[in-house]
């Protein structure tokens, strides 16, 4: 079984474990590539491609000028440490032992619109870098257009003839994934939570609960589809009505 989530807009280089040895991203070169294109950009260019503040835009324009394929381990973090947003939240790693941060070493990935797959030991930069925006660069019209093919060829690669792709990325990110081209089934996942007798889709909940799925299959050692569908955390449980075979979804 593999599991797939977004990477987070925020992040923290400070952030680190012993329980893992860094190690270097699959595709930096291709990283680099990308980076050769977006330390060109302005900070104007910057904000309206991000749509985000001219303070924000500053920031990021002097990341993008730092950055570096080979950083020092004071300008670094392990990917699995390095993101802090609600899923991470969740995920809350640093408060998992050594069994689970192998699990995910072996199962977990993380999708990045600027190093493209990540395995929890990878040594990444502050940076931001969506893969939904739209970024020309060199011939490529966005970022799908450059990495689906070799992401979804990675993918395939490191899974077994029978193993499922759990995915608990955004629609932005998961669809990097072709599933016309992967060899494997992929399971959705759905959370709702019940407000007035009705099921409302939360975002932030939502965001917190890919996190909480992820640490779930870390700590029992998930393997199975069954496995998956006894994931409890924070009062989620599995509605069977409303699951499918390639849709688990889990109400609160």
């Amino acid at each position: 079984m593999k599991i797939i989530t977004s990477p987070a807009k925020l992040m923290n280089i400070q952030n680190s474990t012993g329980l893992l040895r860094s190690t270097i991203p699959k595709f930096i070169n291709d990283a680099d590539f990308i980076q050769s294109f977006l330390r060109h950009k302005s900070p104007k260019y910057l904000s309206e491609l991000m749509e985000i503040s001219p303070k924000l835009a500053d920031e990021n324009w002097e990341r993008n000028q730092n950055w570096k394929a080979n950083p020092k381990s004071n300008e670094s973090a392990p990917a699995l440490f390095a993101f802090t947003g609600e899923v991470y939240r969740g995920l809350d790693a640093k408060t998992l032992d050594k069994s689970a941060i192998d699990y995910l070493q072996k199962n977990y990935r993380i999708l990045s619109g600027l190093y493209g797959l990540l395995k929890p030991s990878d040594k990444v930069m502050l940076y931001r870098l969506e893969m939904g925006r739209h970024f020309e660069f060199d011939q490529y019209k966005n970022l799908y257009e450059f990495w689906t093919e070799k992401l979804t060829g990675q993918m395939d690669s490191e899974m077994k003839k029978t193993e499922i792709l759990l995915n608990l990325a955004s629609n932005e990110y998961g669809k990097v994934i072709n599933r016309k081209k992967l060899n494997h089934q992929v399971i959705d996942f759905d959370f709702y939570e019940l407000k007035d007798g009705k099921l409302k889709t939360i975002v932030v909940y939502t965001k917190h609960a890919r996190g909480l799925v992820v640490r779930f299959c870390a700590e029992t050692n998930a393997k199975t589809l069954n496995d998956v569908k006894a994931f409890n955390y924070e009062g989620y449980m599995i509605d069977e009505e409303k699951s499918t075979d390639t849709k688990l979804v889990f109400t609160r």
